[in-house]
């Protein structure tokens, strides 16, 4: 039998972990007991804490003063800063998509949303698509410096813990209004659309801090 390496243990207990913080079986501010933790997962704890750490570093989870390593809570101060730099960012990425993505590529981000128009809408299948289509717009922006500005910001994490924050009956025709853009190469329209699209949330949250 093949022995497995510690990384390769690591690998699995990091991706197991990440799966049950965006499913929410990990739930935002929960205390993270490692041992009980290493146990439902049938690891020991040294390939978990090296997940661990490797979470933390993406800002998942967090180690906390007299509480200890918990799942990271987003205050609503830190999601409206997040959409800030969603905004600033993304409104760089869709331009440039709209500038330079090939025919197959639009294609694609057409067929994305086109089940959701079809009955009841599934909000994890929602939440999926939502995340690979602002994902698919910063990859194809061809700036790999802005990409990585994403990535070393966690924004694309950040993104996948927070989930939705609107239901897909506000923001699915928002998302094709974007793809029509796209679509006819009208780069300032896709920008102000692709801005537009965020601040709303942001005003939402603005609103929930004000009221």
């Amino acid at each position: 039998m093949r022995k497995i390496a510690n990384n390769e243990l690591s690998d699995q207990a990091y991706k197991m972990v990440r799966a049950m913080i965006m499913s929410k079986e990990l739930k935002p501010g929960q205390k993270i007991v490692q041992d009980k933790l290493a146990e439902d997962l049938g690891i020991s704890r040294t390939p978990l804490r090296t997940a661990l750490q490797i979470l933390e570093g993406e800002g998942l989870i967090a180690s906390v003063p007299r509480r200890g390593v918990i799942v990271k809570e987003f205050t609503d101060q830190e999601i409206v800063e997040i959409y800030e730099c969603r905004a600033a960012l993304e409104g760089v990425a869709i331009r440039l998509f709209t500038e330079r993505a090939s025919a197959e590529e639009i294609t694609a981000l057409e067929h994305m949303f086109k089940p959701f128009f079809k009955g009841e809408i599934d909000l994890e299948d929602y939440k999926r698509v939502d995340a690979e289509f602002h994902e698919t717009i910063i990859k194809g922006s061809q700036n790999e410096y802005l990409h990585r500005l994403f990535r070393q910001g966690n924004l694309l994490v950040s993104m996948d813990a927070i989930g939705l924050l609107r239901f897909p009956d506000e923001t699915l025709g928002e998302h094709m209004d974007m793809i029509e853009a796209i679509a006819k190469r009208d780069a300032d329209l896709a920008e102000s659309l692709a801005k537009l699209h965020l601040d709303r949330t942001k005003q939402l949250i603005l609103k929930r801090i004000n009221d």
